[in-house]
């Protein structure tokens, strides 16, 4: 347990660097306070949580992160060229759209995806049907939501997670793919 706590800890401090977007002396002692700090607090957690990543897991996520970098830079560029050129004009306008994602997971990265990428904002999903309404800044980068290829990334994180977890229940693991998710009920209270 201690070997997963030092690893957590300077993961912690790693991406505490990166937000932080200064390496000196302070930030460095802030950033190593906090982040033990944070194991120490949570240390109970530590059988719940499932095992570290191997490396194969790594790739896939380290990829599909890539490419929303590459996503929210490119999308950084179209929003400057759009407010500071009109081109395309401002065009505000909703989309609703069912992207083929099946678990609750898988929607909310979508969502979040959507919403850090510059110049679209999701706006509401529907946990039983999963429509998303998604707010778009102008009718071009609506059209490009509908193929956009972080659905198809967190579709093959989904259908690789449900074989990873076929072989878990397969071979004794206990941790599936949802295993830490909310049930499958619409806790907003517009619903009720």
């Amino acid at each position: 347990m201690r070997k997963r706590s030092l690893i957590l800890c300077a993961l912690l401090l790693a991406f505490w660097l990166a937000i932080s977007a200064e390496v000196d002396l302070d930030h460095l002692l802030v950033g190593a306070v906090l982040s033990a700090l944070t194991v120490w607090f949570w240390q109970e957690l530590g059988p719940r949580l499932p095992h570290l990543l191997s490396l194969e897991e790594l790739l896939l996520l380290g990829h599909c992160l890539l490419t929303l970098i590459r996503f929210i830079i490119q999308s950084n560029i179209a929003v400057a060229k759009t407010i500071l050129l009109s081109s395309p004009p401002v065009g505000p306008v909703f989309v609703v759209m069912r992207p083929p994602i099946e678990s609750h997971w898988g929607r909310v990265l979508l969502a979040n995806c959507i919403t850090i990428t510059p110049g679209t904002v999701s706006i509401d999903i529907d946990p039983e049907t999963g429509l998303f309404i998604v707010h778009a800044l102008t009718e071009e980068t609506a059209a490009e939501l509908f193929n956009w290829q972080i659905i198809r990334e967190i579709s093959y994180l989904e259908s690789w997670g449900e074989r990873r977890s076929k072989h878990a229940v397969a071979t004794g693991g206990s941790h599936g793919v949802d295993s830490l998710s909310t049930p499958a009920r619409d806790y907003r209270s517009d619903s009720h």
